[in-house]
Parts: C-alpha cells; sequence; structure tokens
C-alpha cells in the first residue's frame, strides 16, 4: 500500500474513532447510571426515615407550609413530583425514595460528563464511580429525602454554569432556567449555587443584554413556583411567619448571629465527618491536590471546582448544618477535585515507571480497592452499642465516641435497617396493646436520651391523639396535631384530655433522667434497648414536667361521675396491678424520682447487645436543642 493511501485510511479511521468517541461516552455514563439505579434497590428504606422525611409524606395529603408538611421554605417541585408518582404507586414512602434512586442515578450520569469536560475521560469514569459508591450519597439515595435531587440539581447547575464560562450563550440561559426551577425542589441550591452561576455568567459572557436577559428568566422561574406556594400557603404574611419562626427555632441559634463559638466549631466538626464519610479513601487524595494543580495546568477547573464548594461549606460552618445530607451540595465537586488529583498522581508515577501505557491499568489498580472499601463500609460496617448510664472518664471522649456514631457510623445499611426496626415496634406494639379511643400518645422534644418521634406518630399512628411536649428549658409549650393550623407551640403547661382517655404512652426512646417520673409510670422494655412508659388516669390530674393532664370531667356544669382506670386497663394486667399500679423498675421508686435517676440499663447478654440499638435513633443530635428538629432548609 502507497504511502498516501496508508494515509488516508489512517485518517478514516480516526474520524470514525472520532465519531465512535461520543457513543462511547455515553454508554460509560449511562451504564454507571444503571449500577447506580441498581445498587440502591436491595437497601431502600421501608419506612420513613426521619423527622423530615415525614413531613415530606404529610405533604402528599395536605401541602401547607404553615403546619410544616413540608416545613419552610416550601419545596414545592418536590413535593409536586412526589403527588406525580404517587398518583400511581400509591406508596409515600416508596414515592419519595424512588425519587432519591432516581436522582443517584441522574447526578452520576451529569458528574461523569462535567468530568469529561473539565478533564478527560479517566478522570470522569473515575469520578462518577467513585460518587456512586460513596456511603454518604449512597445512604441518601436511599431514604425518601430530598439530599440525592440537591446533588443532581447542584451538578446539573454547574454543567451549565461551566459552559457560560465559556462564553456560550445558550447554557447561560439554560443555567438560568436550571437555577430557579430546581429552587423550586430545593431552596438551598438557588442560594448556595448562585455565586458559581453568577461568577460564571459574568466572566465568560460579557455582555449586558444577554445577562439582563438571562437575569429575567432566573426571576421568572423562580417566580412561577413561590407565587403558587405562597398562595397555597394562605398568603405572604402566613408564609413569612412560618419562615421566621422555623429560622428563629432551628437557624438562628446555630449560626454566627445568634450561636456560640462553640457551636460554629461543632458544625465544622460535623461538616468534617460528614465528608469523610463522602469521600472514603478518596480523602487521601487531598495531600496530592497541591502537586496536581500546580503541576498540570489547570486553574481554571480547579477555580470552578472551589467557587462551587467554598459557598456551601461556609454556609454549613457558619449559618446551619442540621443533617449530613447537606454535604451532597458539594460532594460532586469534592469528588471530581480529588479524583483528577488522584489521576495525576498516578499519571505521574507511570511517568515515573517509564511506563505511561500503564496509566488506565493503574488507575484501576488504585481505584478498585477505593470502590471495595466505601461499598463494604456501607453494606457491612455496624453501629456499637451506647452506653449512657456509666459515663467515667473524660468527657471529651465520650463526646468524641457520641460524633463518631451519630455522623460516621449511622450512614450505613445496618444503622437504617436498625432504625426502621425500632420504628416498625413502637407502632406494632402501641397498635396492638392500646385502643386509640382512650390512649393518648406523648412525644417530647428537648429529651436528651430519645429522637422527637412526633411526626412518626403522626403518620404511622394517625388513630391516637397525641401531643408533643417542650421538656427542658423554659419555656414550655406544647404541640396537638390533631387541633393545630400552624407548628408553633401552644404556650402553657395545661393539658385537657377527653373524659374518655385513660392512659398517657410515652413515645421516647429513654425517659429524661433529669426529670422524675410521675407516681404510677409504667416502663415496658421493648426490643433494640428502647422503653414505652405507660401512665394510667385516675381521679387526680397527672403532672410531668412541669405539666398537668386532667381528663375533662364536667358536662353542662354538672360533675361527672369520677373518672380513674378502669381494672380492665391492659398495662395493669400486664403490670398485675401491684400496689397502685407501681411501675416495676428500679428507678420508679420515690427514693430514685425525687432523684431524678434514670432507670439502670437492662443486663443483656453479649449475644443480645449487638442487636441492641443505641439510645437514640442514628439521626443528628442537635435537634433536641431547638423546638423544632433540624429541618432541611
Amino acid at each position: 500500500m502507497s504511502e498516501p493511501a496508508s494515509a488516508r485510511l489512517r485518517a478514516r479511521l480516526q474520524a470514525l474513532g472520532a465519531r465512535r468517541e461520543p457513543l462511547a461516552d455515553f454508554g460509560i455514563a449511562l451504564g454507571l447510571a444503571l449500577v447506580t439505579l441498581l445498587s440502591r434497590w436491595p437497601y431502600r428504606a421501608r419506612m420513613l426515615y426521619n423527622w423530615d422525611a415525614v413531613q415530606f409524606a404529610l405533604a402528599l395529603r395536605e401541602f401547607d407550609v404553615a403546619k410544616h408538611q413540608p416545613h419552610p421554605p416550601g419545596y414545592l417541585l418536590y413535593v409536586l413530583l412526589g403527588r406525580l408518582l404517587n398518583a400511581w404507586l400509591g406508596d409515600p414512602t416508596f414515592v419519595y425514595v424512588g425519587l432519591a434512586m432516581l436522582f443517584s442515578a441522574a447526578t452520576t450520569f451529569v458528574v461523569f460528563w462535567l468530568g469529561k469536560r473539565l478533564y478527560d475521560r479517566v478522570t470522569a469514569a473515575a469520578a462518577a464511580a467513585l460518587l456512586a459508591v460513596s456511603p454518604l450519597f449512597w445512604f441518601y439515595g436511599s431514604v425518601g429525602l430530598t439530599y440525592a435531587g440537591e446533588a443532581f440539581a447542584a451538578s446539573l447547575v454547574a454543567w451549565y454554569a461551566y459552559g457560560a464560562l465559556k462564553g456560550d450563550p445558550r447554557a447561560l440561559y439554560l443555567g438560568a432556567l436550571t437555577l430557579g426551577l430546581m429552587g423550586g425542589m430545593r431552596q438551598s441550591v438557588l442560594v448556595l449555587l448562585f455565586p458559581l452561576w453568577m461568577g460564571c455568567a459574568l466572566l465568560g459572557v460579557r455582555s449586558l443584554p444577554r445577562l439582563i436577559t438571562a437575569g429575567g428568566v432566573l426571576i421568572a422561574s423562580v417566580l412561577s413556583w413561590l407565587l403558587p406556594m405562597v398562595w397555597l400557603t394562605g398568603g405572604m404574611a402566613v408564609y413569612a411567619r412560618a419562615s421566621a419562626q422555623l429560622y428563629g427555632s432551628v437557624v438562628l441559634s446555630t449560626s454566627v448571629l445568634g450561636g456560640s463559638l462553640e457551636i460554629t466549631l461543632a458544625q465544622a466538626r460535623y461538616l468534617a465527618e460528614s465528608v469523610m464519610v463522602g469521600l472514603g479513601p478518596l480523602s487521601l487524595a487531598l495531600l496530592a491536590l497541591p502537586f496536581s494543580v500546580r503541576g498540570r495546568g489547570r486553574r481554571r477547573e480547579t477555580w470552578f471546582l472551589l467557587v462551587w464548594i467554598v459557598p456551601p461549606a461556609a454556609f454549613y460552618t457558619l449559618v446551619h448544618f442540621g443533617q449530613a445530607g447537606y454535604v451532597l451540595t458539594l460532594l460532586p465537586a469534592l469528588v471530581l477535585l480529588l479524583s483528577r488529583a488522584l489521576v495525576d498522581t498516578v499519571a505521574a508515577g507511570a511517568e515515573r515507571l517509564r511506563r505511561p501505557n500503564w496509566r488506565w491499568a493503574l488507575t484501576t489498580a488504585v481505584l478498585v480497592p477505593m470502590l471495595l472499601i466505601n461499598t463494604s463500609f456501607f453494606v457491612s460496617a455496624r453501629p456499637a452499642p451506647r452506653e449512657f448510664e456509666h459515663r467515667s472518664g473524660d468527657a471529651w471522649r465520650w463526646r468524641a465516641r457520641d460524633e463518631f456514631h451519630d455522623w460516621i457510623m449511622s450512614r450505613t445499611v445496618a444503622a437504617l435497617r436498625e432504625h426502621e426496626a425500632v420504628i416498625r415496634t413502637y407502632v406494632d406494639t402501641i397498635r396492638a396493646v392500646y385502643d386509640p379511643s382512650d390512649t393518648v400518645l406523648v412525644t417530647e422534644i428537648g429529651n436528651p436520651r430519645s429522637y422527637p418521634w412526633l411526626r412518626h406518630a403522626m403518620f404511622y399512628l394517625a388513630e391516637y391523639p397525641m401531643y408533643q411536649l417542650r421538656v427542658g428549658e423554659p419555656p414550655r409549650g406544647f404541640y396537638a396535631p390533631q387541633s393545630a393550623v400552624t407548628m408553633i407551640l401552644t404556650p402553657g403547661d395545661s393539658i385537657t384530655l377527653p373524659r374518655e382517655v385513660r392512659r398517657l404512652v410515652w413515645f421516647v426512646d429513654h425517659w429524661d433522667p433529669t426529670l422524675p417520673r410521675p407516681p404510677g409510670l409504667l416502663e415496658i422494655q421493648l426490643p433494640y434497648g428502647r422503653y414505652l412508659y405507660v401512665l394510667p388516669l385516675g381521679r387526680t390530674p397527672a403532672e410531668h414536667a412541669g405539666y398537668t393532664f386532667a381528663r375533662d370531667c364536667t358536662l353542662g356544669g354538672r360533675l361527672r361521675p369520677p373518672c380513674e382506670a378502669s381494672p380492665q386497663d391492659p398495662v395493669l394486667r400486664a403490670a398485675g396491678r401491684r400496689g397502685a399500679a407501681a411501675p416495676p423498675s428500679e428507678a420508679s421508686t420515690p427514693e430514685n424520682r425525687a432523684a431524678g435517676r434514670a432507670p439502670a440499663a437492662p443486663r443483656t447478654s453479649e449475644a443480645s447487645t449487638r442487636k441492641l440499638a443505641p439510645a437514640k435513633p442514628t439521626l443528628e443530635p442537635r435537634s433536641r436543642h431547638a423546638d423544632f428538629p433540624s429541618a432541611g432548609s
């Protein structure tokens, strides 16, 4: 074959390869997305995970931001997606878990293409694969919360922002539309990704008319969901009042404006611990990052990713960091940045070995163990039981153990299954033993030994009347969802119960050890180290934590027959009616009630201890310090 013919053949083969390259990239991206989707299915949540997840489920029945269904700022488009799916599936838990799974797969798809655009195919594939098996990303892609959607929204906005940085006006307008609409799904995306979009628009598209047009698109897309949401809430005054109440009770106390330096430092620790769970062994690539930035001439891409990372990190440190899922706003950028540092380090090693063709093999050899470590941690790691009763030694050691449990070990399959088993145990026990016609449920906020279970009670035990009490620091107040029109606590300490009520049942993990127990309180041990606390009601009002529960025994100004517990009460039968329904636990004796001591932990065998859940579900610990649990605002 002549040399000109050979050159033409090589040119044709190169052209054919260039045409097939996008198809190969699409196949890799789609394959990674499908693997992400399928990997979530076996480990998906079967029950609503936490307070926020229940509020989204309640919003499928009634959208009311004033009732925190969902909580402010509203998430209208996310709830709309949920309603569309729920009309077909009829299962709120599966609806929101399904959305999280789909958003996880979509995020992996977008991150691959963004990595290809910023760097190359090797970096893109490494970043997408490492993100797919990130324990934090995997966990929030398996529960019915918005954080996987936030990762997708942030990645898609970043894709268009980088296009605008390169001067593409079409990317500028699509980025403005995406940013505005994704804000309707999760408003934090609008706030935290706006600096990235705006900076790229100003640097890349230096045309004032186009910038003004893009600003108009952004405003119009925001108004398309904001105005209907305000209208559905009952007007701007109601919406502003609900938002201000949540800000004052949750956000202000954790921000630099209203919180202490200790809280700020704690949030920085929680953020760092959550990032560590999200990155896994990829965290080691931080050591190679300076070399990668200096040696490979990728300063624009590095600055782009840093502008994506820094605003959310600063906000979560200085303002509010309520759940580890917040990290998913910036996790795709971190994975891209560190994956590039990893690939550069491997390439440098191949060059030092004078084997540049080994780059793919060496990259795979480094990547596979990381993927296996992340997968093993999420699938196999188990949180250890926590000790609350006998804490001797340095306080900082116990605090470190608590944080390790709450912020690291709780993002695993075992922790999720244990948490669901705890919820199911409470729901099944209460429903099997106690009649909703004569039982009132009590939940608590401010109890350091318990998660506030109000929302789960509202969803899974909706037939029961219930009250949430604020215990601990004053002022006192309670919330009765059966009669409330907002989530604002009713001030006061006197609660009038219907005459038919024969018992109070506390839906709490453990009794608050700082509070004395009411006379006659029964303690019923449940699996997973939990308890039910039951108080039969008699003629006299019951008192607890400064609150008074009294049955309404009057009718038309005349006294009814005395209100007292029936001897047929199943609680009294279970207790054998010892004395005056004396509680069986040691801590319920008069001496311990007067001293406010907590019950001693039950002695269990080593085998059963491994099965016990911690005294508090594997959720973020700071929610007990506010009027309401930490919301994903």
